[in-house]
């Protein structure tokens, strides 16, 4: 289902346009930017990425899952559904490691996560057991909070998800957030 790292479709007839919401809600930590999460990058403007000719790898080589997965439409863009796909490789928990996860930053809240469309699209992956983490941001400058769905979503029935989801959300919204700190790791 998923390109590594949700690489570049190559068939896609995408564009990010206005979109900046990865420019936003991330944290980059590479050699050549360090951007904390919810801190807007200085090169980010009204009509998107002031630098895009020459922006830096990290952000060349990410693409959100709106961008690489065909198969959701324009609803999904991060600044229209207020959810960022990204992939995850670290925290998987064991039973689940063997496959790449996707982790939906919920940036517009509850009412993001409760769209029959993304309520679909999430039943579909638990289904085929595809590692699926919930994220919750941070104060401006920390980390989001994530919760694993697979875990805490079992035996949850269809109808009921979308208020299993509320719960698992506002239970995020009460996690200890860590800072990111912008000095250079040593």
């Amino acid at each position: 289902m998923l390109a590594s790292g949700m690489d570049q479709n190559e068939s896609a007839v995408r564009d990010c346009g206005a979109c900046t919401v990865c420019c936003t809600a991330l944290a980059i930590e590479t050699p050549e930017l360090r951007k904390a999460p919810g801190v807007t990058c200085a090169h980010a403007t009204a009509k998107g990425c002031g630098i895009y000719q020459t922006r830096f790898p990290i952000c060349r080589s990410y693409y959100c899952g709106w961008f690489g997965l065909p198969e959701l439409d324009e609803s999904w863009r991060p600044d229209r559904s207020g959810i960022l796909i990204s992939p995850r490789r670290d925290g998987i928990p064991q039973g689940h490691a063997a496959r790449e996860a996707i982790e939906f930053l919920a940036l517009g809240g509850e009412a993001s996560i409760r769209r029959p469309a993304f309520l679909a699209f999430l039943t579909v992956l638990l289904a085929s057991r595809t590692p699926a983490f919930l994220a919750v941001p941070g104060p401006r400058g920390h980390y989001p909070a994530r919760v694993f769905l697979n875990d805490a979503l079992a035996g949850v029935v269809p109808a009921r998800l979308g208020d299993a989801l509320a719960g698992a959300l506002e239970a995020a919204k009460g996690h200890r957030f860590e800072p990111m700190s912008l000095e250079p790791p040593t």
